[in-house]
């Protein structure tokens, strides 16, 4: 099944009208805003008003409704009743309603019976969502309709209120397909920014073996593998363990299904833990020391593994997360939508480069050796200043070892050995200056390491009771000011 899509977004242009006097603040239009300070407010009406009140959303083009969830609560006012009504030749049909909505819910799905029953592990994730089926004959409406309409019916004494609507469906068939492509690319570029789709595609596409093999061990085999190299979700052994922003260490493969499952539901990548989305200073780091040791305990117990990956050194080393690659890509600030894309192309082109031309350098050198009547070789120049120099160096250290060191089982000391060689004869481009210990990350204020906030007009990192006292005149230590919203939860790695 495709991947449904969220019309409501204000991305794909939609309209939503309300003849009841709303309170300041709290118009429809905070619905489908682009604003995230107004999208909290959500829709409230004036403290006088009564229901019946009716929210009317319009699209651009005809849809196919399959799902719609709304947030009926804002603090302790509540909605109770509701009715949903399609368009059809002009009148408006019910499709659904609700009554006497219990307290316990936060939400209501309004969606088909025969979409709910193919879909019961997303039902069994959403307890706290009141499921309401859509009548038999509302298909006939909702498949392709304009305009959808929304009666709030009843409250717990108090105005109408709408916190929050999604309404999730497809391009109508009765649209064009040069129509439907195009709302399906607009919403493609919504919900996945970062690229991760198309990127598991092409490698899907360019590989003849899956992206990740999982080392399983024998059957005679009784080694126990150190809790430290298991994934904290799915328990399995790790190829490359990336450290999330709450902490936790998990492998790239599953933040990777974690994002693909979240952008089905036109929800960012974001921490499988807390729920928050990544920024570019909230992300996930790939722990390379963590990984080296991986690799190791793997190349020292090959034996009690029927296969037994090597990934150091390989191209899958350099691919990072969405929220890496953004974070080194993008300034702070600067994160929207559609920027991605272009982004990872231009990477992929230079990597893409700088690729050919070691591969063109080092054929060169091969067949210049071969050549008789070609002078001996002497030492071999570096390819490039690019990232790729660490590993031809190695790769030259260690043909020039000794045949004993060559021919060995590729011992940890030999590694190392070629490492620090590789590490000295790599070209510096600023001069090291020596500089005074860096001292450890503090509060600016009391100066203890108990610091749990980070301000982030200033990067200036706070302690809780400092913020409290900082808050109140809405100015750091160092005289810049700030507000509520600029302070962000500090997420310190152990």
């Amino acid at each position: 099944m495709s991947s449904l899509i969220n019309f409501l977004n204000p991305k794909l242009k939609p309209s939503v009208e309300c003849d009841a006097i709303c309170e300041d603040g709290y118009t429809a239009a905070n619905l489908i805003s682009d604003n995230e300070e107004h999208i909290e407010r959500g829709f409230m009406c004036f403290a006088v008003c009564k229901p019946p009140v009716d929210i009317v959303f319009d699209f651009p083009k005809a849809i196919d409704l399959k799902v719609i969830k709304l947030w009926h609560s804002s603090g302790a006012l509540r909605s109770t009743g509701f009715e949903v009504h399609g368009k059809y030749d002009g009148i408006w049909e019910r499709v659904a309603y609700v009554r006497d909505l219990p307290k316990g819910m936060d939400s209501v799905t309004f969606c088909y019976q025969s979409d709910y029953n193919s879909r019961s592990s997303a039902a069994a994730a959403q307890q706290r969502s009141e499921k309401v089926f859509f009548f038999k004959t509302a298909h006939k409406i909702l498949g392709a309709t304009n305009s959808v309409k929304i009666v709030i019916r009843a409250t717990e004494r108090c105005p109408p209120v709408l916190r929050k609507i999604q309404m999730w469906g497809l391009p109508a068939r009765s649209l064009d397909k040069a129509d439907r492509e195009l709302m399906k690319t607009i919403w493609s570029e919504i919900s996945d920014p970062y690229g991760l789709r198309d990127q598991a595609q092409q490698q899907q596409a360019g590989q003849r073996s899956p992206s990740r093999h999982i080392p399983e061990l024998r059957d005679q085999s009784r080694l126990e593998i150190p809790e430290e190299f298991l994934d904290s979700i799915t328990w399995e052994l790790m190829i490359f363990p990336t450290v999330l922003p709450s902490g936790k260490v998990v492998d790239q493969s599953t933040i990777d299904k974690h994002s693909e499952e979240e952008a089905k539901w036109g929800r960012l990548p974001s921490d499988p833990f807390t729920g928050l989305e990544y920024t570019s200073q909230r992300k996930a780091i790939l722990n390379l020391a963590l990984k080296a040791r991986i690799e190791k305990f793997l190349m020292e117990h090959s034996e009690h593994f029927k296969s037994a990956p090597r990934s150091l050194g390989s191209s899958r080393m350099r691919r990072r997360h969405a929220s890496q690659f953004a974070s080194h890509m993008c300034l702070p600030g600067s994160m929207s939508v559609g920027t991605y894309s272009s982004l990872s192309s231009g990477y992929k082109q230079q990597q893409r480069k700088t690729k050919s031309t070691v591969t063109a350098t080092a054929t060169s050198a091969f067949s210049g050796s071969l050549s008789p009547t070609s002078p001996p070789a002497a030492k071999r120049a570096r390819h490039s200043y690019s990232a790729y120099t660490v590993s031809s160096t190695v790769t030259a250290s260690s043909a020039d070892q000794s045949p004993t060191t060559s021919s060995a089982t590729g011992t940890t000391s030999s590694i190392d050995q070629a490492i620090q060689q590789a590490l000295q004869k790599i070209t510096r481009f600023t001069q090291v200056v020596p500089t005074q210990p860096m001292q450890p990350p503090s509060c600016i204020n009391c100066r203890s390491g108990q610091f749990a906030y980070e301000i982030r007009t200033c990067r200036h990192l706070v302690c809780r009771e400092c913020l409290v006292i900082l808050s109140a005149a809405q100015k750091c230590v160092c005289k810049v000011s700030f507000q509520g919203a600029d302070v962000e939860r500090y997420h310190k790695l152990s």
